[in-house]
């Protein structure tokens, strides 16, 4: 009878060890540690040792510490991206605003706008194959949208034009455009985008 009760809780201690390996295998470590080391009791409880439960504890433990060392990495790395994203979010809100203070001054680089300007001009002939009307480039969307302080200084006709940049289409005889002339409100050279010559009209 005593020979029978110390099988069974020999076997019952092996068992649960090979279950706490297998919990390795199937990726769940912390419950796998949990399970053997109530396996290796039961084991030694009945005077018998549990290789299998010994193992089960260390390849766990191994597991749960890589897993806890991934999981602490994953959430650092999270937190460094949001904590960038809110410094840049930061940095583009203060840049915006020391922008539209200076134009609100009168400050305005508009030298800087026209050659931003005329390189989203040639992106949007590089897209489209033509060059856009004021209204057109007004409501693009996308990649070739105009920024805020782009948008501003183009359209901003009731400010001096020392503060604006104007936008000439170069519409050739057959109603075509064929180029965009930017004239920045510094006084420096027109900027041309495409071809200006020859041209029936031009029409701000």
């Amino acid at each position: 009878m005593m020979s029978n009760v110390v099988e069974s809780s020999e076997n019952a201690g092996k068992k649960l060890g090979i279950i706490a390996l297998l919990l390795s295998v199937f990726c769940v470590p912390l419950l796998g540690v949990v399970v053997g080391v109530f396996a290796l009791f039961k084991s030694r409880a009945a005077g018998q040792s549990n290789l299998f439960a010994i193992l089960a504890i260390i390849i766990n433990a191994i597991y749960t510490i890589l897993l806890l060392f991934f999981l602490v990495s994953i959430f650092a790395v999270s937190k460094a991206v949001v904590e960038q994203r809110q410094q840049e979010d930061a940095l583009e809100a203060l840049t915006l605003q020391q922008q539209q203070a200076e134009r609100a001054a009168g400050h305005v680089d508009t030298d800087r706008i026209a050659e931003e300007l005329q390189a989203k001009l040639e992106m949007f002939h590089q897209a489209h194959g033509v060059y856009p009307s004021f209204g057109k480039l007004l409501s693009e969307r996308g990649p070739l949208a105009l920024s805020e302080e782009q948008r501003e200084v183009l359209v901003s006709t009731a400010t001096p034009r020392s503060t604006r940049v104007g936008f000439q289409s170069c519409v050739a005889s057959n109603g075509v455009s064929s180029g965009v002339m930017l004239r920045p409100g510094s006084g420096n050279a027109p900027l041309i985008v495409g071809d200006c010559s020859n041209i029936a009209a031009r029409r701000e």
